[in-house]
């Protein structure tokens, strides 16, 4: 399982998509025991810090990186 804290503001977007290549029914498995998790770690200034642990095979994007 992957860990990453992101800080969003209102609005802002964060996509989760399948990384190219992953085995679907192992993701699949492992989503069913394991599911994804997000926590709000704090707000602040208008914005909201949020972890997100969820399978290796799952790529989490900014919504400004996927524009790129």
């Amino acid at each position: 399982m992957g860990y990453l804290v992101l800080t969003r503001r209102e609005g802002e977007k964060v996509t989760l998509r399948v990384q190219p290549g992953t085995d679907a029914d192992d993701l699949l498995a492992q989503l069913l025991l394991d599911g994804i998790t997000l926590t709000l770690k704090g707000i602040e200034a208008g914005r909201t810090k949020i972890a997100i642990e969820a399978p290796d095979d799952l790529q989490i994007l900014r919504a400004e990186l996927e524009e790129a």
